[in-house]
C-alpha cells in the first residue's frame, strides 16, 4: 500500500520493465496474507467526523530483496464491492456509480516501477494507482518491518505504509447533496504481510 505525492495517494500506474520483470529480477515473489493484511481509509464527513472504512478483498505479491531493494517489486489489487464501513447503506453508495461504481470497475490497483532504500527500514515505492479506470503516478514511503518467522505458521514479512490521495482525482466525487460533505482527501493505510510460500 506508501505516502503523498504532487498529484496523489500510495501509487497504485502499473508499468512494468520493458525488458526485465521486476518480480523475476526481485526474487521470490511472496503472497500477500489476507489473514494478516488491512487495506484502511479515513475521510472526514461535515468537516468534524471521521469515517474509517476497509476493504475485505484483497490480493497481492510482494518481491523484496533485502540487500537489493532496487530490484523490489509489489502488486496489489483491491475488491471495490468488499468496501465496509460498518454502515450497509453507506457501503451501497460507495458502490453506486456516483462513487467506486464496482459494477464498471471492480478492482483498484498498484504496480510498483521502481524501490529504493530511505533510511533504516525504509523504503520509497513509485509506481502507479489506478481507481476508477483512472491511472496516477504514486510515492509512497514503507515501513519494513522485518522478517518473523511462526511456528507452524510460516515467514513473513512485513511492511506498512500510510499516505493521502485526492479522491477527485480518480473520479470518485459522490453525489450533488453528500458528495460535497465528504472530504476530498483520503488517508490510506495498507499493512502488508507477505507471507512465503510453501516449499
Amino acid at each position: 500500500m506508501f505516502q503523498r505525492t504532487p498529484r496523489l495517494v500510495l501509487a497504485l500506474a502499473f508499468a512494468l520493465s520493458a525488458t526485465v520483470s521486476p518480480i523475476s529480477a526481485g526474487g521470490d515473489h511472496w503472497p500477500i496474507d489476507r489473514a494478516h493484511s488491512r487495506v484502511s481509509f479515513v475521510v472526514t464527513k461535515w468537516g468534524f467526523v471521521e469515517v474509517e472504512g476497509r476493504f475485505l478483498d484483497f490480493s497481492g505479491v510482494v518481491a523484496y530483496n533485502t540487500t537489493r531493494p532496487e530490484v523490489s517489486h509489489i502488486e496489489w489489487t483491491v475488491r471495490i464491492v468488499t468496501v465496509d464501513t460498518g454502515e450497509t447503506k453507506r457501503d451501497q453508495s460507495l458502490r453506486a456509480q456516483e462513487y467506486f461504481d464496482a459494477a464498471r470497475f471492480p478492482e483498484m490497483r498498484f504496480v510498483s516501477e521502481r524501490v529504493k532504500a530511505a533510511g533504516v527500514n525504509e523504503l520509497d515505492v513509485v509506481g502507479t494507482l489506478t481507481i476508477k479506470g483512472v491511472s496516477k503516478p504514486l510515492t509512497v514511503r514503507v515501513v519494513y518491518g522485518e522478517r518473523h518467522v511462526v511456528q507452524a505458521e510460516g515467514t513473513f514479512d512485513m511492511f506498512k505504509t500510510s499516505f493521502t490521495i485526492n479522491r477527485y482525482d480518480f473520479g470518485v466525487v459522490g453525489g450533488r447533496v453528500l458528495g460535497p460533505a465528504i472530504s476530498k482527501e483520503v488517508k490510506i493505510t495498507l499493512v502488508a504481510a507477505a507471507r512465503q510460500p510453501d516449499r
